[in-house]
């Protein structure tokens, strides 16, 4: 691709701009990561990784239609800018699976999928680069993959995050503690359209089940209520409850140890680079 923009002939200048245009995604993702990690804790998980996605998709159009280095610079540095996610696609994963014994196998689908795009995205993008030239058949020339030789292998990857992006904001459920319980207008489409699917493959079974939650429903409502039980005597673990001592003052914050919303946590760039995540910061970087 940097030899079709005839900026030189020199082979080890086009290694040279090739490296820019490789380092130009990791030097934005890694300008931005504090940034989306910190913007996750206020709108929520689900947002920020939909923005990622959403950005790597326009990156990728632009990276495809790019006529010459700069664009190209510049549609890699915009996948970047918008895609510095990783953190809070970890947290993600730890919010869901939230038993320890299986964190670790949890967190090894990640590596797992990314080395899988890692070796089956160069062969996509080396098989579908230049169609006009490998693919004379089915791709005149004169056509806009001529005009756009690298334009193919990114828009199968564009349609390959579409499918992705779809199938977030469908079935993808918030997992932030505070914004967790908001409605999510994508998640019941999602349901909706799962409860369809359901319902054609598989009628006799729901209606089945329906049944039997409507007659556990009606038992419950027509058995008695159990006899109430009051107290105003302490229990040696539990005091009595305050609700049924009419001259019980109310609660106060000390004794609920009321907390803030928001405040439970202290954030900042101190509290986040901790010792270990330096050490990790920095294996990583002699590793890349």
């Amino acid at each position: 691709m940097i030899k079709s923009f005839n900026i030189t002939n020199s082979e080890d200048q086009i290694g040279f701009y090739a490296g820019l245009v490789t380092s130009a995604f990791a030097f934005a993702e890694f300008s931005t990561g504090v940034f989306w990690g910190r913007l996750s804790d206020k709108i929520g998980r689900k947002p920020v990784l939909m923005a990622g996605l959403i950005g790597t998709l326009m990156s990728m159009l632009v990276f495809g239609f790019a006529p010459n280095l700069p664009v190209a610079l510049l549609g890699r540095a915009l996948g970047g800018a918008l895609n510095g996610n990783i953190g809070v696609l970890q947290t993600t994963v730890a919010e869901i699976v939230t038993h320890k014994e299986h964190q670790p196998s949890a967190y090894a689908i990640m590596p797992f999928v990314w080395s899988l795009g890692s070796i089956l995205g160069p062969l996509v993008g080396g098989a579908l680069a230049e169609p006009c030239k490998n693919y004379p058949d089915w791709f005149a020339r004169g056509t806009l993959f001529d005009r756009y030789p690298f334009l193919l292998p990114n828009l199968v990857c564009s349609m390959i995050l579409v499918v992705g992006i779809l199938i977030g904001i469908l079935f993808l459920e918030e997992t932030h503690q505070e914004r967790k319980y908001r409605r999510d207008v994508g998640l019941e489409l999602g349901q909706k359209i799962l409860k369809r699917i359901c319902q054609r493959q598989c009628p006799d079974s729901l209606a089945k089940s329906t049944d039997a939650n409507l007659e556990e429903t009606r038992s419950l409502l027509e058995d008695e209520p159990p006899p109430g039980y009051r107290t105003t005597e302490g229990s040696p673990r539990y005091p009595a409850s305050r609700s049924l001592s009419p001259a019980a003052p109310p609660y106060t914050r000390s004794e609920v140890n009321f907390r803030p919303p928001g405040k439970d946590v202290a954030r900042g760039l101190q509290k986040a680079f901790t010792r270990p995540v330096v050490i990790q910061i920095i294996a990583y970087g002699m590793l890349a």
